[in-house]
């Protein structure tokens, strides 16, 4: 076993990237979001069939994950920049996973990635459906197609130094945090486009995280607080949590191993993935809240028994997030406690063993303490469609995405065996209360209800008396598929990597110019035959030369004087590379373009100025963006001390932009 094979096997605590860390190899080689969720508020989720040529296919995923897929260590590393409140680069987060059918597509076996019978069947599969309760009848098109790969793309709101302040404006209005921020909605489009060379988009989901409009934490649509106990890998995350918690209860580290998983497909040592399980579960909100009230109903014997507790024994938390098995009602104290177990609640007269939290993480209750650790998830969902203040019965819920090392070991076990069966915990306690049946039934008029099955609930908190009462499952899987998440040198290897250090003299149009007169230079000595690299008579660096280091560039000599270097072939080769040149400076340039509109956008919707800071009245970003590329720029300021321009100079900056990606472009 390697030394990196031990570290991954081991509770090995990650410390921070650049404090004294040791694992950047490591975060380099695994993408984002696996031990570390991405932390954007809005996501697009891109369900791909793959068409044409296998190896066209593989070079356009390498040219793909060079410009789109974050890795770790890239995630760490903008975490840290945010942090100490430095300029985090402008950028969509990326992820991209591949099923076991598009394993196969691309020529590999599957198998080589795993052998666990659900990730090679697919979770459309007959035999997969009726371990996890799934009806495929039920789900959306796009899931019932073959499905090779999965592009998770998120982002935020993205107005340069006042990114954080629309965050929270956004965060304080639900309508606001559910619409997608301009630069995702823009690059999404740009993104099919490219994608269009290799695949069909045969799905589509758009994510947002929901907050709580007092907290401003996130919750999922029945109002309870989402992202709860999550196993811990990184350093930060567990110094954080100690500050809560002794771990005397409830540890929750965990090791490396039970999210990474070897990718035998890697380059590296360091070369790990993860594998990922992906569900759309519709909620319907409406009728989860009316059997929460019948239920608080039923139990109107006690006082204590209102909507809240009800709702509690069902989910294992309040809706703020506090244990039930702790407190018989909400308790900003505690909303955040962690530092539990059920030791204390054996019959399940504070918690009903059938409460979502208790069945899906039972802290010791089902077996050793050390294995059952190791069935835990890291849960990555985000939510879709309306609001719960809509109380929606349709196209609303979570698209739930969960990271693991061993499927059949981790969510399949958990799934099939702890949330679908009614003797776990317990005999005859019934399936877990809010996942443990997924599908509908058909009454007799042929119409498509929620399951109901009868429950016991403690009639008064922590005392002995049960009450029987019907809860009907209201969550309904509506498509979902099994993935891998490759390591990112499998990923890049069938293209080499574009220059990312660009560096260049002057405004860009001009340097672009600059380089194509060069090329025809290189042209005309090539036609001639003359020496590039050094003059052939005083052997100082040329112009060529200069020209190359100028700018960071890789130069290839060519002499047959007094000094004998290189080959003719060399004049190609530096053509070549200022090809290449060219079209990084281009790339960087759109790109950047594109970015600044979208904050033009989103300054535009909240009637934000530009071209002036509003309080100190010195120039801002854009005027600055514009002047080092010699754009025409207009003006918008209204405040107490200046007005300047109107409303009109958004859309004629945007124009102005759109023209100069257009010059890019042609």
């Amino acid at each position: 076993m390697s030394n990196i094979d031990e570290k991954i096997n081991q509770l090995h605590e990650i410390v921070t990237p650049f404090d004294d860390f040791e694992d950047e190899a490591l975060l380099d080689e695994i993408q984002g979001n696996i031990i570390k969720a991405h932390g954007r508020n809005h996501s697009v989720h891109l369900f791909l069939q793959f068409t044409g040529d296998p190896d066209l296919v593989k070079q356009g995923i390498s040219q793909f994950t060079h410009k789109y897929i974050t890795s770790a260590l890239a995630q760490a590393e903008d975490g840290k920049r945010y942090r100490q409140n430095q300029t985090v680069p402008s950028k969509i987060f990326g992820n991209l996973f591949f099923t076991a059918a598009g394993y196969q597509y691309l020529g590999y076996d599957p198998t080589q990635i795993s052998n666990d019978p659900s990730f090679l069947k697919g979770m459309k599969h007959p035999d997969v459906n009726s371990q996890l309760g799934d009806d495929v009848q039920q789900w959306e098109a796009g899931f019932q197609q073959e499905i090779h790969a999965l592009v998770l793309l998120a982002g935020d709101k993205r107005v340069g130094p006042r990114t954080e302040e629309a965050k929270q404006l956004e965060r304080k209005d639900p309508k606001k945090l559910r619409k997608q921020p301009f630069l995702l909605a823009q690059q999404i489009e740009t993104i099919k486009e490219e994608l269009q060379i290799i695949a069909k988009v045969v799905h589509e989901d758009i994510g947002y995280v929901l907050r709580s409009s007092e907290t401003g934490e996130e919750i999922e649509h029945f109002g309870f607080r989402d992202g709860v106990s999550q196993p811990l890998f990184l350093k930060r995350d567990i110094d954080r949590e100690r500050e809560e918690s002794d771990f005397s209860q409830w540890d929750p580290r965990a090791p490396l191993s039970l999210v990474l998983s070897k990718d035998p497909l890697g380059e590296k040592e360091e070369s790990y993935g993860s594998f990922l399980v992906y569900r759309k579960l519709e909620q319907n909100v409406k009728g989860w809240k009316k059997d929460v009230e019948a239920l608080a109903e039923k139990l109107k014997g006690s006082e204590k028994a209102e909507p809240a507790l009800a709702g509690a024994y069902r989910m294992g938390r309040f809706q703020d997030g506090t244990p039930v098995v702790l407190e018989d009602k909400p308790n900003s104290q505690i909303s955040h406690e962690n530092n539990f177990n059920y030791a204390q609640d054996p019959q399940g007269q504070k918690c009903p063993f059938q409460s979502h939290s208790r069945k899906v993480n039972p802290r010791g209750e089902s077996k050793n303490l050390d294995e059952e650790k190791m069935n835990r998830i890291v849960r990555r969902g985000i939510n879709y469609g309306p609001l719960p203040s809509e109380e929606p019965e349709t196209d609303a819920g979570l698209l739930f995405l969960c990271f693991q090392a061993n499927l059949e070991t981790q969510f399949n076990l958990m799934q099939q065996h702890w949330c679908n069966q009614r003797n776990f915990l317990r005999p005859d306690m019934g399936t877990d209360a809010v996942i443990g049946v997924e599908k509908k039934e058909v009454d007799a008029n042929g119409n498509l209800v929620a399951v109901t099955e009868s429950y016991k609930w403690p009639t008064k908190w922590g005392e002995a008396g049960q009450t029987q009462a019907d809860f009907s499952h209201w969550v309904t899987m509506k498509g979902g598929e099994y993935f891998f998440a490759p390591s990112m040198s499998f990923l890049k290897s069938f293209l080499p990597e574009p220059r990312r250090d660009i560096v260049f003299r002057g405004e860009p149009k001009q340097e672009i110019q600059a380089a194509k007169d060069k090329i025809n230079e290189l042209r005309d000595y090539q036609a001639r035959n003359w020496a590039i690299g050094l003059h052939g008579d005083t052997l100082e660096p040329d112009d060529f030369l200069n020209f190359f280091n100028q700018r960071h560039l890789e130069f290839e000599f060519y002499l047959l004087n007094q000094v004998q270097l290189g080959d003719s072939d060399a004049y190609d080769r530096n053509i070549r590379t200022l090809t290449r040149y060219i079209k990084d400076v281009r790339n960087k340039e759109i790109e950047e373009s594109e970015y600044k509109i979208a904050e033009l956008k989103e300054y535009q919707e909240l009637n934000w100025a530009i071209g002036f800071d509003g309080e100190t009245i010195q120039p801002d970003q854009f005027v600055r963006f514009f002047g080092e590329r010699h754009l025409p720029f207009q003006f918008y300021v209204q405040n107490k001390t200046l007005s300047l321009g109107d409303q009109s100079a958004y859309n004629q900056n945007i124009d102005t932009l759109n023209d100069y990606i257009s010059f890019l472009k042609d």
